[in-house]
C-alpha cells in the first residue's frame, strides 16, 4: 500500500484529494446524509469503525450529525490526522483514533462491539471474504454496515482508465531529465545568473516550455491530457526552487517521478477492485453465507453517471 501511503501523507482527507478537501459533497454526500434515517439510534454513544479510512475521511460528515460517537479508523496504509481536521475535533463528543498499517482482515482484538461500520471506496481493495468474516465477528448485535463501493462502468472508473491511458513514461522520464540537467548546471556554477547563460540549462528550460505548451495551454477537458497536465504543472514548481538548497531540488526531483508513478498505481488498482454486477452478486452471497443479515446493494446514480455501488447490511 505504498502508493496509497504516499497519498494520505500529502494531508488528503478524500480519496478524491483536493477536490474534497473539507469532506465528500456532490452525489456521495447526498448518499451520506441519507443515512441517518437508517441508522440504528441508541441512548449511549455510536461505536463507528470506518473501513480504509485514509485519513479520516468521514469525520466531517459524522460531526455534522451531532450525536455521541466513539470513532476508529483503520487503514493498510499509513495514515494521520491532517491538520485541516484538528478543527473538527472540539466538535467530538468521543474518543477519535486513526490505526495504519491495519487491514480490515487483521482488526486489532480492541476493536469490538461496533455499532456502525462505515466505508466509502475504501474496503474493496481488502480481501473482501476474510475481511467481511472478521469484520462480522467484531460487530455488535443489531450493527450496521454502509458502504460505498466503486462500479466498473462509474464515471470514476472511466476517469481512472483515462488517466492509466494518459500516463507518458517517456515524456516522464524527459522531463526528470530536463530538471537534473538544470540542477546540475546549477550546482555547478554556483548562481541562477550563470545559469541562465548556460547552453544546456536554456535548451532544458525550452523543453519545460515545450511540455507546458503540450499538455496545458489550448487543452480542455475533453481534448486534454489530465494526468500529463497534473505532472507537468508539478514539475514547473521547481523553478521557484532555484534558490533553495541543492538536496530540496534534488528531493524534489525525485519526489516527482515517484508520484507520478504512484498515482498510475492507484489508478490501476482502482479499476482492478472495481465491482461488476456479478461480482456484487457473489459478494452478497458470501455476506450471507457469513451470517450477515439484510444485505442489500444497488447503484448510486447522478443523471446519467454511475458513482458506485451502495451496500447495506446489519448483524
Amino acid at each position: 500500500m505504498d502508493a496509497w501511503s504516499r497519498f494520505w501523507r500529502q494531508g488528503h482527507t478524500t480519496t478524491f484529494g483536493d477536490y474534497f478537501d473539507k469532506g465528500y459533497a456532490g452525489p456521495v454526500k447526498k448518499w451520506l446524509d441519507s443515512l441517518p434515517e437508517q441508522i440504528r439510534w441508541t441512548d449511549g454513544p455510536l461505536n463507528v469503525l470506518e473501513l480504509c479510512c485514509g485519513n479520516g475521511s468521514l469525520l466531517p460528515f459524522l460531526f455534522s450529525l451531532e450525536r455521541p460517537f466513539d470513532y476508529t479508523g483503520v487503514d493498510a496504509a499509513k495514515v494521520a490526522l491532517p491538520d485541516k481536521l484538528q478543527d473538527g475535533m472540539k466538535l467530538a463528543t468521543g474518543s477519535v483514533s486513526l490505526l495504519g498499517d491495519t487491514p480490515i482482515e487483521s482488526l486489532p482484538a480492541s476493536i469490538e462491539g461496533v455499532s456502525m461500520a462505515l466505508s466509502i471506496y475504501g474496503m474493496e481493495y481488502s480481501r473482501l471474504d476474510e475481511a467481511l468474516a472478521c469484520l462480522h465477528a467484531r460487530m455488535a448485535p443489531q450493527g450496521q454496515l454502509f458502504a460505498l463501493m466503486h462500479h466498473s462502468e462509474s464515471i470514476v472508473a472511466k476517469m481512472s482508465a483515462r488517466a492509466v491511458a494518459e500516463y507518458d513514461e517517456a515524456d516522464i522520464e524527459a522531463i526528470r531529465q530536463a530538471l537534473t540537467t538544470i540542477d546540475s548546471v546549477l550546482v555547478a556554477t554556483g548562481s541562477i545568473e550563470r545559469l541562465k547563460a548556460d547552453q544546456q540549462a536554456e535548451d532544458a528550460r525550452k523543453f519545460m516550455n515545450g511540455m507546458g505548451n503540450k499538455y496545458i495551454r489550448g487543452a480542455t477537458m475533453d481534448t486534454g491530457n489530465a494526468f500529463m497536465a497534473d505532472h507537468v504543472l508539478a514539475a514547473l514548481r521547481f523553478f521557484k526552487l532555484l534558490g533553495h538548497r541543492a538536496e530540496e531540488r534534488s528531493h524534489f526531483i525525485d519526489e516527482l517521478g515517484q508520484e507520478a508513478s504512484a498515482a498510475k498505481e492507484r489508478h490501476q488498482q482502482m479499476l482492478s477492485v472495481a465491482k461488476t454486477a456479478e461480482e456484487m452478486q457473489y459478494l452478497a452471497d458470501t455476506m450471507r453465507s457469513i451470517g450477515w443479515s439484510g444485505v442489500q446493494y444497488q447503484e448510486l446514480i447522478n443523471k446519467e453517471d454511475i458513482i458506485g455501488w451502495t451496500l447495506t447490511a446489519s448483524v
